[in-house]
Formats: C-alpha cells, sequence, structure tokens
C-alpha cells in the first residue's frame, strides 16, 4: 500500500466509484473492461482486491465527500428515469383514452341520429293512419247518413259545404338543414363516398354517399400525413378524407 491512505483521495474514491457502479453493466464486455480497469486502478496505488475488500468492510471506508455525492447523483438520476418512464407511461394512457372518448363520441351521435330518423318515421306513420281514419269517417258518413234531394231543400236553405281532406306534408328531417356555428356546408366530391367509424382507411365503414350529396362538416383532424373531416348526412355521422368533400 501506499505511505498515505487512498481511500482518503478524493480523486481516487470517485474514480473508484464509478468503475465500481460499472460493474453491474448488463454489458459483459463494460462488465469485463471495468474490472480490468478497477485492478489497474488499485495497482496504481500499490493496493490489491484483498485492500479494497478490507476498506469495503470498514462502514466508514468509502464515506468521503466525494463518494457519498456520487452515490447521491446515481440515486436521483434513477428516480428521473423511473419519473420519466411513468410520465410516458401516463402520455400514452391519456392518448388512448382520448381516442376511446373521441368513438364514444361518434357512436353517441350515430345513436342519437337514428332514434331522430326513427321518431320522424314513427311520426309520419301516426299521421297517415290519422288521415286513413279521417278518409274512413267520411266515407262512412257520406254512405250510411241520407241525402235530402236538392228539389226538396227547404227555401232558403244553404247546401252544406263538402268536407276536404287534406293530407299533411310530412317530411323527414334533413340533418344538413341545420349548420351550427363552427360547421361548414359541403358535398361529396367522389361516387359512393365511403362513411368511417374512425379518421382511419382501415376503419370501419357505415355507409356510402352519392356524388354530390350534401353533407355537414362538423369539425377536422390531421392523423398522420391525411386530413379528415367529421361529417352529418342524410346517411349518418362519419369520417371522410379532406379530399373526397367539396366545401362551400
Amino acid at each position: 500500500m501506499s505511505e498515505t491512505d487512498p481511500f482518503t483521495d478524493a480523486a481516487f474514491t470517485t474514480r473508484l466509484q464509478k468503475l465500481l457502479s460499472m460493474l453491474g453493466s448488463e454489458q459483459p464486455g463494460e462488465a469485463d473492461a471495468a474490472r480490468r480497469k478497477i485492478g489497474e486502478h488499485l495497482a496504481h496505488y500499490r493496493l490489491s482486491y484483498t485492500d479494497l475488500a478490507n476498506h469495503l468492510g470498514d462502514r466508514g471506508a468509502l464515506a468521503g465527500p466525494s463518494f457519498t455525492r456520487g452515490a447521491r447523483e446515481l440515486s436521483l438520476e434513477r428516480q428521473l428515469a423511473i419519473a420519466r418512464e411513468a410520465k410516458e407511461a401516463a402520455v400514452h394512457e391519456a392518448e388512448a383514452a382520448l381516442h376511446r372518448v373521441r368513438v364514444l363520441e361518434i357512436e353517441l351521435q350515430q345513436v342519437t341520429f337514428d332514434i331522430g330518423r326513427n321518431l320522424n318515421s314513427q311520426a309520419k306513420v301516426r299521421a297517415a293512419a290519422a288521415v286513413a281514419c279521417m278518409v274512413a269517417v267520411g266515407c262512412l258518413i257520406f254512405v250510411v247518413l241520407p241525402r235530402e234531394p236538392l228539389h226538396n231543400a227547404r227555401p232558403g236553405a244553404v247546401p252544406s259545404e263538402e268536407t276536404v281532406l287534406v293530407q299533411p306534408n310530412v317530411t323527414q328531417a334533413d340533418p344538413t338543414d341545420h349548420v351550427a356555428p363552427g360547421e361548414i356546408l359541403g358535398r361529396a366530391a367522389v361516387q359512393d363516398l365511403a362513411i368511417r367509424l374512425n379518421p382511419n382507411d382501415e376503419a370501419t365503414i357505415r355507409a356510402f354517399l352519392n356524388d354530390g350529396e350534401r353533407v355537414v362538416v362538423e369539425r377536422q383532424a390531421r392523423v398522420g400525413q391525411q386530413t379528415w373531416l367529421l361529417i352529418r348526412s342524410a346517411t349518418g355521422v362519419g369520417w371522410v378524407r379532406s379530399g373526397d368533400v367539396l366545401l362551400r
């Protein structure tokens, strides 16, 4: 050993601490290189692995300021790495949750549209039934009740007016008739334009649009290199590529 104790030398303990931390590397080459450099480092100070073991057995042998500071820095680096991994995992989970929310939003809009269409259809059926009932009652009255001949009518009597049955005009609401603030009118630019569940060319196709069919653009989204539009039409709600819709 040297005349002075190398374990009290800050330069010696700092380098020794770095080499010892490299022994735990998962790379075999790096661990072997660290083992060789530790031997050279000890030999430079005329020390052996036995001297190192003896000093490591003493709890205060490597308790110098440099060694303690290096261990603290290593602990902080590990904590920082763990925090970064947790942050990345949280970001991925948030993106996945946002995607699920968008899918549920589209499905909710489609269900709302279907419910409205069913209600309009039921209203049309009820109106038609009411008109048919009125016609049947009118025909029954016309057939059953006796009619007084015109020449036997009392003087001054006024002939009753003929009842005219007018069928109400029942039409299904067009979702493109109402454009909310921020929405844009447009029309399909291609024939058999596919409306998809998600802004993806591989997503499920919900319906097809004819060339020139009216649509309302609710919002747009950028996915990769492609811009997608969330549209509303008479056939439903879904996503189409921006180049397949002409905006007004």
